[in-house]
């Protein structure tokens, strides 16, 4: 594979993330035929582009190859005024499976020396929950409705006030 360039995310992506989403859905997961789920996630996609805090790994042809939709926590930001970080959804291409592509965006979001939040869907197959457990992130909770799963990582203390 070329060589990987780390970035943050802008509006101008918002097309290449788009198709790597489709291009990987059964894998994220979400259902292309429902209209609702393809709302939610453009939805999330707009507002991860304009967040700053989505980075993306791009290959020497400019196309993405792996991404991770990421702003700031509505909770810990509208009701603490916190700098918590969530990722709802992220997206590896297969020829970029091998990369260690997850651990990159992950780690480029822990640079940031804040808390870290990450959703896992139900039936993801891209080891999203596996490479934030080497990471050091912790199971929080499953959701009742079989949603997914919540992780968690906090910085180490002597850099977060």
């Amino acid at each position: 594979m070329s060589e990987l360039t780390r970035r943050m995310a802008s509006l101008d992506d918002v097309q290449g993330i788009w198709g790597l989403i489709r291009q990987v859905s059964a894998e994220i997961p979400f259902k292309m035929d429902d209209e609702r789920e393809q709302e939610g996630i453009l939805s999330e996609l707009m507002a991860c582009c304009t967040s700053g805090l989505s980075p993306l790994l791009v290959d020497n042809e400019k196309g993405i190859v792996g991404a991770l939709l990421a702003r700031r926590d509505d909770f810990e930001w509208c009701f603490r005024n916190g700098e918590t970080i969530h990722v709802a959804y992220a997206a590896v291409s297969p020829e970029a499976k091998e990369e260690k592509v997850l651990p990159a965006l992950l780690g480029e979001l822990q640079d940031r020396k804040v808390p870290l939040l990450a959703s896992v869907k139900s039936g993801e197959q891209l080891g999203f929950a596996t490479a934030l457990g080497e990471l050091g992130f912790t199971h929080e909770v499953k959701a009742a409705s079989g949603w997914g799963d919540l992780y968690q990582w906090m910085p180490p203390a002597s850099v977060h006030n």
